[in-house]
């Protein structure tokens, strides 16, 4: 996993999150036809990862369609 989702404030101590990171998503499988997002959160479903990400699609012919939603920790990569 490539963002931390929690971290801790350096005055209190307390836990808080970081600020949301541009990733790409991917929920078809084919990396081709990826979406811009937001990372928001993690969290961990028994072994695996998943992410709550918030994902625009469309453009061109189609009209733009936002999601928002847990998707699996193969279906985000990092935006370069």
């Amino acid at each position: 996993m490539f963002y931390r989702s929690s971290m801790r404030d350096r005055v209190t101590g307390t836990r808080g999150y970081t600020v949301p990171q541009h990733v790409w998503v991917c929920v078809t499988g084919r990396w081709a036809e990826r979406s811009p997002g937001l990372l928001l959160e993690w969290r961990r479903r028994g072994h695996d990862w998943e992410a709550l990400a918030v994902w625009v699609s469309g453009g061109g012919v189609r009209a733009w369609d936002v999601r928002q939603g847990w998707v699996s920790s193969a279906h985000v990569r990092r935006r370069e």
